[in-house]
C-alpha cells in the first residue's frame, strides 16, 4: 500500500491510506479540529466523499473528539471494536490509567474532578457502522490491510495493518521526543502486560513500520522485545 497522507490535528496524527476506491482514515483528532482537517484535506485535492471508512484505535477523546463532524461531512461508516462501541454512542469519557508514576498521580487527580474531565474532553456521540471483536479483512472494502485487536493501552484497541507492513496502532506505541528517539511506551495504559503481547502479535502479522497517534513512525525492532 502507499506511503499515508499524515495530517496533525491537535497533538495526534490522523493518517488518510488509499485504496482501491477511495481513502481510509485512521482516527480523527481532538474536538474543534475538522475545519483544519478539510482545509488540509483540500490541499491534498481528496474530496471528503471519496472517505469510504473511518476507523477509529480507541476510543479516546484526542481521536474521536471531531468524529462527528468529520463523519457527518464524509457520510462513511464508522468502525470500532465492540469492546467501545457503546462508549463512542453514548460520547462517554473514559481516562486510561497512568503508566508509570507520574501519569499515575494526574489520572488519580483528574479523577477527582469528573465534572471537568467531561467538560474537557467532551466529545459528541456517533452510533458505529461496524463493530469488531476479532481481526477483519478489509480487502472487501478495497483495502489490502485488516483491522486487528491490540489491547494494552484500551481494552478495545484496534491496530490496522497493512499487507507490507505499516501498522497503524493508535496509542499503542507512541514516539514523540525530538528526533523520533522515543520513549515507545505509552504514558497511560491499561496493562503493559497486554501492551508488550500486543506488540509481539504486530510482529506475528509481519508488521514492519509502526505509525503512531503521537510521534514519528519508526521500524518495529524498536519497540522492547
Amino acid at each position: 500500500m502507499a506511503r499515508p497522507h499524515i495530517f496533525r490535528l491537535g497533538l495526534t496524527h490522523v493518517y488518510l491510506l488509499p485504496g482501491a476506491s477511495g481513502y481510509l482514515m485512521i482516527d480523527a483528532g481532538p474536538r474543534g479540529t475538522a475545519p483544519s482537517f478539510f482545509r488540509s484535506l483540500g490541499r491534498y485535492g481528496i474530496a471528503p466523499g471519496q472517505i469510504r471508512l473511518i476507523l477509529i484505535t480507541h476510543v479516546h477523546f484526542d481521536h474521536v473528539g471531531s468524529l462527528h463532524a468529520i463523519q457527518k461531512q464524509c457520510n462513511c461508516p464508522v468502525l470500532v471494536h465492540q469492546t467501545e462501541a457503546e462508549l463512542l454512542a453514548r460520547g462517554r469519557v473514559v481516562l486510561p490509567p497512568g503508566a508509570h508514576l507520574l501519569t499515575r498521580l494526574l489520572i488519580r487527580l483528574a479523577n477527582r474532578h469528573p465534572q471537568l474531565v467531561n467538560q474537557l474532553f467532551r466529545f459528541d456521540p456517533v452510533t458505529p457502522d461496524r463493530v469488531i471483536s476479532e481481526a477483519l479483512d478489509l480487502t472487501p472494502l478495497g483495502f489490502d490491510a485488516h483491522a486487528l485487536p491490540t489491547p494494552g493501552h484500551t481494552p478495545g484497541s484496534l491496530t490496522m495493518i497493512t499487507a507490507s507492513g505499516q501498522a497503524f496502532v493508535g496509542d499503542l506505541a507512541v514516539n514523540y521526543l525530538f528526533g523520533g528517539r522515543g520513549p515507545y511506551w505509552p504514558p497511560f495504559g491499561d496493562s503493559r502486560r497486554l501492551i508488550r503481547d500486543s506488540w509481539q502479535t504486530l510482529r506475528n502479522h509481519g508488521a514492519t513500520t509502526i505509525y503512531p497517534a503521537h510521534g514519528q513512525h519508526f521500524r518495529i525492532e524498536k519497540l522492547p522485545a
